[in-house]
C-alpha cells in the first residue's frame, strides 16, 4: 500500500462500525499514514456534533459514554462517575486522559480519572469495549477509555489567529448551573489555548419519595449529591514541518462534592497536572514521546449538614510521574509494527488526623491508613498488524510489565485493646510489605471484510492487573475505620490483603457489522464475549475476635466488614446496536430509528455467587429527526430490567426495572450551539442499578447507623438548556 494523505479520524471512522446513533466521527487534524491501520470493530469514537450532543446535559465526563453499547456507569459524585464496561469497572478499565494513566488517590475513589477533564474541554473520546491492542495500555483487564482534550489550533501560513468560545448551562433539578470559556491565540507555528469550566449544583430530587425524611432532608431529596467543581487547562503547542510539541498544564479545584453512597464527602480536591508530548513523523514512521506529572491534595469529611456523625478529617496526598515512548513504522506495504515502553511512579500518603486530643476512639494519634505507599510500573510492548489479503487482516501484540508496590509501617488512633487498632497494626507491621509482580498481556485477533456490507472480528486476549494500594495495604478491621475504605459504594467496610495476586482476564470476543454499502441507510452490530478472570479480587467476611468493636460474623440485611481475597470469576454477555433510516418528509427532514441493548452476567465461580454491581439487561430506542443541516431532535426511551442477580457477600441491594423517556433538541452551526430538553419526562421514581447503597444522611460513621436496604435513587424530571457561542 502506498502512503496516503488522510485524516486519522476519517481513517478510523471509515473502518469502524457506525455508532448506536448511526453517525461517524468527523475528521480532525491531518497526518501521513503509511501501512495498513484498522480500528477494532468494538471501537467507538465520539467527535463533532455527536460529541457535542453527548455532553450538553451533564458535567460528568463519564456520563458522556452512556450511549455506547456495553458501557454503564458506577455513580459517585456529580462530576466523578466511573465507566463500567462488560461488568468491569474502575481500575479494571484502562482510562486515559490525554494519554496519561491517572490514579484515584482516595479510599473511596472519589477523584476518578475522568473527573480531571470537564465535558466542555473534551475534544474526542475513543472507547474500545471488546479486545484492545496491547499498545492501548496495560495493568487493566480489557476495555479502554481514551479521552483527549481539545486539539491545538493553528493559523494559516503567514497569518495570526484569535478565536474563542463561551458557554453556559442550566438544569432545573438541583438548580445546576455551569459556565465555560475557551480562548485561543495562534500563528502558523505556535498556539496558546486556555479553557475553564465551572459547575455548581444542589442536592437533586428523585421522581418520588424513596426513603424516610430526616435531618432536614425531604423523602424525595438525595442527600449528599450537591457539588462545586472547576477545571482549568493551559495548552501550548508548537509545530514545524512534521513535528508537534504540546505542553498542557491543568488545575482542578473541587471545594465540595457530595457522595450519597459513601460515609464521607469530598471536602477538597486540588490537582496540578503537567503533560509534555512530542509527535514526529519520519521516513520510517511516527515517534511519540510523553512525560507527565500530577500532584493531588485530597480531603474528606462530613459537610452535608444531613449526617449526624462527628467530624472526622481524612487526608491524602499523591504524586504521579510517568514517561511513554512509542514508535509506529511500516515494515512493508502490508505490515505495520508498534513498539513502546512506559514507566509510571506513584506515591501515596493517606492519614486521618486525631479528632480527639486525649481520649476516645479517634485520638490522640494520627491514624495512618496508608503510610508512604508506592506503586511503580515498567512496561514494554510490541505489536504487529498484518494485511494478509484484501479481505483478511490480523493483529498480534505482547506486553510485559513489572509492577512493584510497598508501604511503611502504620499506627492507629491509639493502642487501646477495645478498639483493636494496636493488634491490627502489629499484625500488619510484622508482614513483608514489598510485593513485585511480573505480568504479561497478549492480544491476537483477525478481521474479515467480505465486501462493503459485512465485517467480522474474532480474537483472544490475556490481560493482567496488579492490586492497587488500597486493596493491598489497608489494614484496620475496626468497623469505624474499615467502612471508610470502600470504592464500590455498597456501605460495607473493607480490609486489604498484602498477599493478593494479580488478576488475569482471558477473553474471547466476536464482533460483526452488517450495513448498506455506504453506511447511510441501515446498520446492525453484534458483540458476544466471554471472560474468565483468574485471581479476581472479590471479598469475604472478616472474622476477628478479641474486641467488642470488631464483628465476629457477617449477617444478612446489614453492613459488614469484608476482606479482599483472590477468587475466580467469569463474565459473559452480548451487545447489540443498530440504526435504520425511516425516510424523508417534505419540510420535516430525515427520520432515523436507533437502538442498542446490552446484557452482562457476572459470576464468582469459586464461591458460587454473583459478582457485585453488574448492570442488568438494558436498552435504548430513539427516534431522531435531522432537520436541515443544523437541527437534530430526539425522542428516546431507556429500558432497564430489575437487578436480581445479587452479591450475597456484600448484601447487595436489589433494584426494580424501569423505563425513562427523554426529549432532546439541538441546533449546531459554525457559530452557535444550543441544546435543550427534558430528561425523565414522566418523573419516574427509580433506583440506580449501579448507584450503590444510600448513605446520604444519618450517623454514617457507625457501621449500621444508617438503615440498610435503600438504594440511591435516580434523578427525577429535569429541564435543561445550554448555549455556546464562538467568537
Amino acid at each position: 500500500m502506498n502512503a496516503l494523505k488522510v485524516t486519522p479520524m476519517a481513517l478510523v471512522a471509515s473502518l469502524m462500525l457506525t455508532n448506536a446513533y448511526g453517525q461517524t466521527a468527523p475528521t480532525i487534524d491531518t497526518l501521513t499514514v503509511t501501512g495498513i491501520q484498522e480500528a477494532p470493530l468494538t471501537q467507538t469514537i465520539l467527535a463533532g456534533k455527536q460529541l457535542n450532543q453527548s455532553r450538553v446535559n451533564t458535567p460528568n465526563t463519564a456520563a458522556m459514554l452512556l450511549n455506547i453499547p456495553g458501557v454503564s456507569m458506577y455513580s459517585g459524585g456529580g462530576v466523578s462517575g466511573l465507566p463500567s464496561i462488560h461488568g468491569l469497572a474502575d481500575d479494571r478499565v484502562k482510562t486515559k486522559v490525554d494519554g496519561v494513566d491517572l490514579i484515584s488517590s482516595c479510599p473511596n475513589h472519589m477523584n476518578s480519572p475522568l473527573s480531571y477533564i470537564s465535558p466542555s474541554n473534551v475534544g474526542s473520546v475513543k472507547v474500545i469495549t471488546g479486545l484492545s491492542p496491547v499498545s492501548a495500555g496495560g495493568d487493566s483487564l480489557g476495555s479502554v477509555v481514551s479521552v483527549q482534550s481539545l486539539p491545538p489550533v493553528f493559523a494559516n501560513k503567514g497569518e495570526n489567529l484569535a478565536q474563542g468560545e463561551v458557554g453556559a448551562s442550566y438544569s432545573s433539578n438541583a438548580s445546576a448551573i455551569g459556565g465555560n470559556l475557551n480562548i485561543t491565540g495562534a500563528t502558523d507555528e505556535f498556539s496558546a489555548n486556555y479553557t475553564i469550566d465551572s459547575v455548581k449544583a444542589g442536592n437533586y430530587t428523585a421522581g418520588g419519595n424513596f426513603k424516610a425524611p430526616g435531618n432536614g432532608i425531604s423523602p424525595s431529596t438525595v442527600g449528599a449529591s450537591r457539588y462545586i467543581a472547576t477545571n482549568q487547562q493551559l495548552n501550548l503547542a508548537w509545530q514545524k514541518d512534521n513535528h508537534l510539541v504540546e505542553f498542557k498544564a491543568g488545575y482542578q479545584f473541587i471545594p465540595f462534592e457530595g457522595y450519597s453512597n459513601q460515609r464521607m464527602d469530598m471536602t477538597k480536591n486540588q490537582s496540578e497536572q503537567f503533560n509534555l508530548k512530542y509527535t514526529g513523523k519520519y521516513d520510517w514512521g511516527t515517534l511519540e514521546a510523553q512525560a507527565y506529572n500530577q500532584m493531588v491534595n485530597h480531603q474528606m469529611d462530613d459537610n452535608t449538614g444531613a449526617r449526624t456523625s462527628p467530624a472526622m478529617p481524612m487526608l491524602a496526598t499523591s504524586s504521579t510521574n510517568g514517561a511513554i515512548i512509542k514508535g509506529t513504522m511500516s515494515l512493508s506495504d502490508t505490515q505495520l509494527v508498534r513498539l513502546g515502553a512506559e514507566w509510571q511512579g506513584y506515591k501515596l500518603n493517606d492519614w486521618w488526623p486525631a479528632a480527639y486530643s486525649t481520649t476516645g476512639m479517634m485520638g490522640p494519634n494520627t491514624f495512618q491508613n496508608i503510610n508512604n505507599g508506592t506503586r511503580d510500573r515498567l512496561a514494554l510492548f510490541s505489536e504487529l498488524e498484518q494485511q494478509w489479503t484484501q479481505e483478511w487482516m490480523g493483529l498480534v501484540g505482547v506486553r510485559v510489565e513489572q509492577v512493584g508496590t510497598n508501604a511503611d509501617n502504620v499506627q492507629g488512633y491509639n493502642n487501646m485493646a477495645m478498639y483493636g487498632y494496636g493488634p491490627n497494626a502489629a499484625t500488619f507491621n510484622a508482614q513483608q510489605h514489598m510485593q513485585t509482580n511480573y505480568n504479561w498481556d497478549l492480544t491476537a485477533l483477525t478481521r474479515y471484510n467480505t465486501d462493503k456490507t459485512q465485517n467480522y472480528e474474532a480474537g483472544y486476549s490475556r490481560k493482567t492487573r496488579s492490586p492497587n494500594l488500597y486493596e493491598r495495604y489497608t489494614w484496620a478491621t475496626t468497623p469505624m475505620a474499615a467502612i471508610m475504605n470502600n470504592f464500590v459504594g455498597d456501605g460495607n467496610g473493607y480490609v486489604g490483603n498484602i498477599s493478593l495476586a494479580p488478576e488475569v482476564a482471558n477473553t474471547i470476543s466476536l464482533a460483526s457489522d452488517w450495513h448498506d454499502a455506504n453506511k447511510e441507510v441501515w446498520g446492525f452490530k453484534t458483540n458476544p464475549y466471554y471472560t474468565y478472570v483468574s485471581n479476581y479480587i472479590d471479598a469475604t467476611c472478616v472474622v476477628r475476635g478479641g474486641s467488642a468493636m470488631v464483628r465476629n460474623t457477617c449477617a444478612a440485611n446489614q453492613y459488614n466488614v469484608l476482606n479482599y481475597v483472590n477468587q475466580d470469576a467469569q463474565l459473559y454477555g452480548l451487545d447489540l446496536s443498530g440504526n435504520v433510516m425511516l425516510g424523508k418528509l417534505p419540510q420535516l427532514g430525515n427520520f432515523q430509528m436507533t437502538g442498542l441493548a446490552s446484557y452482562t452476567r457476572g459470576q464468582n465461580v469459586t464461591a458460587g455467587t454473583n459478582l457485585y454491581n453488574i448492570m442488568p439487561l438494558n436498552g435504548k430506542v430513539g427516534l431522531v429527526q435531522y432537520l436541515g443541516a443544523n437541527w437534530t431532535n430526539t425522542i428516546e426511551g431507556q429500558f432497564v430490567a430489575a437487578k436480581t442477580n445479587l452479591n450475597t457477600v456484600r448484601n447487595e441491594i436489589a433494584t426494580g426495572g424501569y423505563s425513562l423517556y427523554n426529549l432532546r433538541a439541538s441546533y449546531d452551526d459554525k457559530k452557535y450551539r444550543v441544546n435543550f430538553g427534558i430528561e425523565n419526562l414522566l418523573n419516574k421514581l427509580y433506583a440506580l442499578p449501579q448507584g450503590g447503597a444510600y448513605l446520604g444522611q444519618g450517623n454514617t460513621m457507625s457501621m449500621n447507623g444508617v438503615p440498610w436496604g435503600n438504594a440511591v435513587a435516580g434523578m427525577g424530571r429535569t429541564f435543561y438548556v445550554s448555549a455556546n457561542m464562538k467568537f
